[in-house]
């Protein structure tokens, strides 16, 4: 067998092969036994049919089928015998297949780029992590405090601002009612930041009962440009006055919204939560500096195929998100923009992947049984599924599933490996977004 390799760019080759006119004939010829046992033709019982009348038939078929399992195996000789570390399936072309005749076909293949990582010994890098602060802990509370309000009704007085009235209300506009400025046993909140002025002059001093008609105007930003900065005549009833009451942030308060028992308890284990997130958020930020050191010290070319297909699932996952949350992608949206921002991450991710597995492999960190057994009990602990019910999941699908959990155990190990070898300081920050 003939294997001529070629470079079409830095990562595609381009393989040439010439695979003899004798073992094209001893593959046909093993084609045509499988066959000659199995095929029944007019005339003949199953499996005695002459070779000829078989030939005749299904010469064509033969050929063909001898075509694709030789280009199948030429072509992983080639790719072991030249260490090709292959992305993708190859593209084939050229095919020329003749009774008698050698095979020859071409192949072109994408592959990753073969790179000698620089020594990172001593490089120095800052984790910055952001304190916890009495501040922020105060704000938790004060949410969980707000969402666990009561609504009290009030007797014997008016509305007041700050209070949270039930009432019926409609609009008119030039005699016009408008649909959209109307309802019925409303709560509303009566408030500066969530009401039209004009509303709530008259509805602050309005008691239980009482009905009141009066004219407001819309902001001029009201979404309608035929509402916007108009008169509206409001018809207001108020049904029923409540207050808000927060409870106490005492250990009661502790006991009801979690396991701890006393408020103290509760602060701590807050403050344990918040240092485990900071910590975690400074990782993430350590290894994103980790990385763009590396590529810039490492530079080399990338599969475009491979980057354009990353792309691609980098952006789908992306508009599962946005559907999920309900954000519509439809109109209005710049894809252009959208597809060049995955391009450049598929890029960043796949240029790590090729630095974190080439370190992988000259240090010697590899993936064990008991490391993906491991990661199978992690998935299975995660997602609340019996072990067994996973491992097998992982391994549908000709194991497809279980070879990525051991490529992506591979590259943390090799990251962890490689962070062993930095000098990483850890620095304390406030935080800059207190209120």
């Amino acid at each position: 067998m003939k294997i001529e390799l070629q470079d079409v760019e830095s990562c595609v080759k381009k393989i040439i092969v010439e695979v003899p006119a004798e073992r094209v004939n001893q593959e046909k010829t093993a084609l045509f036994n499988e066959l000659a046992r199995e095929v029944t033709l007019p005339g003949f019982r199953k499996g005695k049919a002459p070779r000829k009348a078989i030939e005749k038939r299904y010469g064509k078929s033969i050929l063909g089928d001898a075509a694709e399992r030789l280009i199948q195996d030429a072509f992983r000789k080639a790719v072991e015998d030249n260490k090709l570390r292959t992305v993708g399936d190859p593209m084939v072309d050229n095919i020329n297949i003749e009774e008698n005749q050698p095979l020859t076909f071409t192949a072109t293949v994408e592959v990753l780029p073969e790179i000698t990582v620089k020594d990172v010994a001593g490089l120095a890098f800052t984790r910055k992590i952001a304190k916890v602060t009495d501040a922020e802990i105060d704000r938790i509370l004060e949410g969980y405090r707000q969402r666990h309000a009561r609504f009290e009704p009030v007797e014997g007085r008016a509305v007041r601002e700050g209070d949270y009235p039930i009432i019926d209300f409609t609009s008119r506009h030039n005699g016009a009612p408008v649909p959209s400025l109307q309802g019925q046993n409303k709560q509303v909140t009566v408030n500066k930041e969530d009401m039209l002025e004009g509303v709530l002059s008259n509805l602050i001093g309005m008691n239980k009962g009482e009905e009141k008609t009066f004219t407001a105007a819309l902001p001029k930003e009201f979404p309608d440009p035929e509402l916007a900065g108009a008169d509206l005549e409001f018809t207001v009833k108020v049904n029923e006055i409540k207050a808000k009451t927060l409870p106490e942030l005492n250990d009661e308060f502790a006991q009801e919204i979690s396991e701890s028992e006393t408020m103290e308890a509760l602060r701590t284990l807050l403050r344990e939560n918040l240092e485990e997130r900071n910590r975690s958020m400074a990782d993430n930020d350590l290894r994103a500096q980790i990385v763009s050191r590396l590529i810039a010290d490492n530079t080399f070319d990338l599969p475009p195929r491979m980057v354009e297909k990353h792309a691609e699932h980098l952006a789908e996952r992306a508009n599962r998100r946005f559907a999920e949350r309900g954000v519509d992608l439809s109109s209005g949206f710049d894809f252009e923009k959208f597809r060049e921002k995955h391009l450049q991450d598929a890029a960043t991710e796949i240029r790590e992947q090729v630095i974190l597995s080439t370190f992988a492999r000259g240090v010697g960190v590899d993936v064990t049984a008991e490391d993906l057994e491991a990661g199978i009990t992690r998935v299975a602990g995660m997602m609340g599924e019996p072990l067994q019910s996973v491992r097998e999941r992982l391994m549908s699908h000709g194991g497809q599933g279980l070879e990525r959990m051991a490529q992506n155990l591979l590259l943390e190990k090799a990251y962890d490996a490689l962070k062993a070898k930095l000098t990483i300081e850890d620095t304390y920050i406030e935080e800059t977004n207190e209120k």
